[in-house]
């Protein structure tokens, strides 16, 4: 503890660089893979999809074998569980290897966020969750540090009970311990920087955002690397990739944007990855496993937080089958474009329909 309090404010002001050797990111002749989308700190949720999905049992504990099993990013924000839902994950990642099965976590846009102190959409229950016995004396060394900071630059300066009082209100307690879990050396930061951004098994790519134009030239490995840098402060590249409306965390274009529009990309998105199919999180709102163009991109954030209405759904891929488990059913996923409105509507049966759907169903009918 006493390394702890040394420690702290080291952690939160300088971003310490660290060697970091990146994991494979290509797989085949892999036989099970199920994939679900966005979690956002909704612990109760997770655990209800996974086993749903047959990933675990009852006590959470992994019983699928060699299935290789994706999570597509942004377990953080919007509710109080993210520090449960990321130990399970690690948890499940190490019994996951023992049973020769694989837990492929891959890094989302509010991972990153989280990592660079954007924390707009921060639970307040996050930090609670975080917050220590120490959690006091924490906050007051933080806050006669940034003190001391402001009258340097300002002599002027005085910090008042005005300011003291929002000053607090801006930085509960387990504030602290939030940013030094969050580091790139701490124990959720540099769990992150393990990860993947993106990976292909067997012809389906995965990733949280999407693939844009200008993304095409990177390789996967390259993807990977680069974010791995920028995370760990090593490199800053021209183009930060993690926080880029067009890098593969943020883009939501194969999501969202008119099929007319976007076919091409999509085409060349598949020949310079040679895949047959993207999975996508990142972009919720139609309450059911999306495909779109004609099934080569399967939007699967579908929003399992009780923040976007708890949506349970997984993707299972078994050869050249693709199952929906919206729930506790399962639907075959179109493989051509003239069965993706009968698909879409003995889903839409299955939830009661957002806004969005609706409005796809009328315009396909």
């Amino acid at each position: 503890m006493k390394y702890y309090l040394k420690s702290v404010f080291a952690v939160l002001l300088i971003f310490s660089a660290s060697a970091n050797t990146f994991a494979a990111d290509e797989w085949t002749e892999i036989s099970k893979i199920v994939a679900i989308g966005d979690i956002h700190g909704d612990y109760k949720n997770y655990r209800k999809v996974l086993s749903d999905a047959g990933i675990t049992n009852r006590r959470g504990n992994w019983i699928a074998g060699d299935t290789h099993f994706v999570q597509l990013g942004d377990l953080a924000d919007r509710g109080p569980d993210t520090d449960k839902v990321i130990e399970h994950m690690m948890k499940l990642q190490r019994q996951a290897e023992a049973s020769g099965g694989k837990v492929h976590a891959l890094i989302g846009n509010h991972e990153v966020m989280n990592m660079l102190g954007d924390l707009r959409y921060v639970y307040p229950g996050e930090y609670t969750a975080l917050r220590s016995p120490n959690a006091r004396k924490l906050r007051f060394d933080y806050y006669e540090r940034e003190v001391a900071r402001l009258h340097e630059l300002d002599e002027g300066f005085t910090a008042d009970k005005v300011f003291r009082d929002q000053w607090q209100e801006v930085h509960p307690l387990g504030f602290v311990e939030h940013r030094i879990a969050w580091h790139s050396t701490g124990k959720f930061g540099a769990w992150v920087i393990q990860n993947n951004a993106i990976i292909k098994i067997n012809r389906t790519l995965f990733l949280h955002g999407g693939v844009s134009p200008s993304l095409l030239a990177l390789s996967i490995t390259q993807i990977n690397s680069q974010i791995q840098d920028e995370l760990s402060g090593e490199i800053e590249h021209e183009e930060m990739l993690s926080q880029s409306d067009s890098g593969p965390l943020w883009y939501r274009g194969l999501a969202s944007s008119s099929e007319e529009a976007e076919t091409a990309h999509v085409d060349a998105v598949l020949a310079a990855y040679d895949v047959d199919r993207v999975v996508l999180g990142h972009t919720p709102g139609h309450a059911i496993i999306l495909p779109k163009f004609g099934g080569k991109v399967l939007v699967i954030d579908t929003g399992i937080s009780a923040h976007y209405g708890g949506h349970l759904a997984s993707l299972r891929i078994e050869g050249n089958r693709f199952i929906a488990r919206q729930g506790d059913q399962e639907l075959i996923l179109p493989s051509s474009a003239e069965e993706i409105l009968p698909y879409l509507e003995r889903a839409a049966a299955l939830v009661n329909p957002p806004p969005a759907l609706k409005r796809l169903l009328v315009k396909l009918r």
